[in-house]
């Protein structure tokens, strides 16, 4: 069994030097796959050492790899984010990931500010009593405590990006044959990821509290086992029946230097061989006529996020959509349909049993004043104006 460990460490750092070697020039979603598999491999070596009895000939190789393995959901996290967004932007709120990276960073310092012999009793533990060694204090946490917290994390940050992967799923579910491809690998990837996380903190808690989450895992703790390791050796070997994936990134970037040379050639002549993020341009076109049809856009809540979710696509594809395709940002377009309904109001003598403030609200303004504002901008003369000019020519 341990030898799967050491094949599974061997896959994880030939792919993950690929990757980072290709991540480094050409896309930032392929080198975050390349630390998870660095990460990965290195705790499959550790892991492999420590069963094998051999870890006694590499007692260095023991307590500072742990804020490496805590950092396993960061770049699944990107991963995923990169990939479905296709562009990494940095927001605040993604502190949160690195909690157990900073707790493990203090344990880690914690124990080699220590006497010696503290690190030697730890490394000892691990060396005479496999199992006991999760109970090793480190500092703020034993060793069983950063593995849940690790685990946890990486679970509730798949949680996380599973809605913006439902989406993107369902926006390439009919195209091209290379992107109906990727659709599955991220689906077994997401999918072994998601298993190895809930399996890994479901094993912790029950080893830290005593405790049996799903009694058959104690009872039939060998075929967990064989099951647990299928898992890691299936996440380790996966990305080999998905070669057309794993180059996609450089077919990609060939492409867009293609462009950019085409934009440098003629930059007003120029457009796109195929649409970008494989979009199916009549099938968004045909939707938007429903939309335009059911008249959505005069709900005073209709914005960007509504209308993608009402397209099924995320809203950046909504947004270069139009761009492309109307040469129009979402904004422009939602007024230009709101000025227009206002426009066939008036004519209708909408106004004489309402008021110009009716009238902005019915077409989905908050006020008068962003009414008058884009009214203008749309027809190039105020909502007054227009109305008297429309008055003058039908009397």
């Amino acid at each position: 069994m341990n030898n799967i460990l050491l094949v599974i460490s061997i896959f994880g750092f030939v792919l993950s030097i690929n990757f980072i070697l290709k991540g480094k020039s050409k896309n930032k979603s392929i080198l975050f796959l390349g630390f998870f598999y660095f990460i990965y491999s290195l705790y499959s070596i550790q892991t492999y050492l420590i069963e094998s009895n051999l870890i006694n000939n590499l007692r260095w190789f023991y307590v500072w790899p742990l804020s490496i393995y805590n950092t396993i959901a960061l770049p699944t996290f990107f991963y995923f984010t990169i990939t479905i967004n296709n562009e990494f932007k940095w927001k605040w709120k993604y502190i949160i990931l690195f909690i157990p990276f900073t707790i493990s960073i203090i344990d880690v310092i914690i124990v080699y500010s220590k006497p010696s012999y503290i690190y030697h009793d730890i490394v000892e533990m691990a060396i005479t009593n496999q199992v006991n060694r999760f109970n090793s204090e480190y500092g703020l946490l034993n060793l069983n405590q950063h593995y849940i917290l690790r685990h946890l994390w990486q679970f509730l940050s798949l949680i996380a990006v599973f809605p913006m992967l439902l989406r993107f799923l369902r926006s390439n579910k009919f195209q091209e044959k290379h992107k109906v491809v990727k659709n599955y690998w991220l689906i077994i990837f997401y999918t072994l990821l998601f298993l190895m996380s809930i399996l890994a903190t479901t094993y912790g808690i029950e080893r830290e509290f005593f405790i049996q989450i799903i009694p058959f895992l104690q009872q039939e703790a060998a075929i967990i086992q064989v099951f647990f390791y299928l898992v890691l050796f299936l996440i380790a070997v996966i990305p080999i029946s998905f070669p057309s994936v794993l180059y996609e990134d450089l077919i990609i970037y060939n492409e867009s230097n293609t462009v950019k040379k085409a934009k440098t050639k003629n930059k007003e002549n120029y457009l796109p061989s195929e649409p970008k993020y494989g979009l199916n341009i009549q099938e968004i076109k045909n939707k938007l006529e429903v939309i335009e049809k059911k008249e959505f856009f005069l709900n005073s809540d209709f914005d960007l996020n509504k209308c993608a979710h009402l397209l099924e696509i995320p809203t950046h594809h909504l947004s270069y959509f139009l761009k492309q395709n109307s040469h129009t940002s979402f904004s422009s377009y939602r007024n230009n349909l709101r000025i227009k309904k206002a426009k066939c109001l008036i004519t209708q003598d909408y106004l004489d049993s309402h008021t110009i403030e009716g009238l902005a609200v019915t077409c989905g303004f908050a006020n008068r004043s962003s009414f008058s504002k884009a009214f203008k901008k749309v027809a190039e003369i105020s909502p007054s104006d227009y109305v008297k000019s429309y008055k003058l020519k039908n009397n």
